[in-house]
């Protein structure tokens, strides 16, 4: 689970670093409040259970530094896994006029019995981007969780791409359980809609998307595959 989490994490901060402008001067604060559909860890692919559920995502950037926090709520059980908060500090390298690199850091609390849970730990992971084409971008995030538990790693591997408004993601994940020498990897194809703006900070954006395992080999709390639906307010406190 909290490798999700983490995961989680670095796809918040990559959806509002999309909104940012390449200035290092530039401050950007975004807030957004989702629905999903299902209960879903973004960054390993995992679908858990088909239960209506919330998060809220506060995400910071000055210059080279930020910070994010995520709060995920399952309206349906208490104690499920994707009930957590995961705050995290991130730092921003540009590397070159296409290549940028962003190093996290942050601790995850699973909170399915209470405010701090006994299996909650650090995190770490590295993100490059690259910029294709003007419509086209690939991330690769490297996520090591559970740092003083049991070590496990994570890769993501996302292509975007847009087209008048709409965007076509396409993603790979391949997680790792050290200990256990275990592998899974699952993929996933996503459309986002145009965003529809309420007001001049806030709009709204729908996403419909399909996720499955290559590999008969998954974590024991993941579905095999499923839909999963969504619909976000992000709020841009510095349009």
């Amino acid at each position: 689970m909290r490798l999700v989490s983490l995961l989680l994490v670095c796809i918040s901060c990559h959806a509002a670093c999309a909104r940012s402008a390449d200035s290092t001067s530039q401050r950007t604060l975004i807030i957004t409040p989702r629905f999903n559909s299902a209960g879903h860890f973004p960054f390993t692919g995992s679908l858990l259970h088909r239960h209506l559920n919330f998060d809220l995502n506060i995400f910071y950037e000055k210059g080279n530094y930020g910070f994010f926090l995520f709060k995920s709520v399952d309206w349906i059980e208490p104690r499920s896994y994707i009930n957590y908060l995961q705050p995290g500090l991130f730092r921003k390298f540009e590397l070159t006029t296409r290549w940028q690199m962003r190093l996290f850091v942050g601790y995850l609390f699973s909170q399915t019995t209470g405010f701090i849970d006994k299996d909650s730990d650090y995190y770490t992971a590295t993100t490059f981007y690259y910029a294709a084409h003007k419509n086209v971008r690939v991330e690769n995030t490297t996520l090591y969780y559970d740092v003083t538990q049991s070590g496990k790693i994570a890769n993501r591997l996302l292509i975007a791409s847009r087209l008048k408004g709409f965007k076509i993601d396409l993603y790979l994940w391949h997680r790792w359980v050290l200990e256990q020498a275990r592998h899974a990897t699952s993929a996933s194809l996503a459309l986002s809609l145009p965003e529809w703006r309420l007001h001049r900070a806030v709009s709204v954006a729908g996403s419909v998307s399909y996720q499955g395992y290559l590999t008969s080999s998954k974590p024991e709390y993941a579905m095999r595959n499923g839909w999963l639906f969504s619909v976000a307010f992000p709020i841009n406190v510095n349009p």
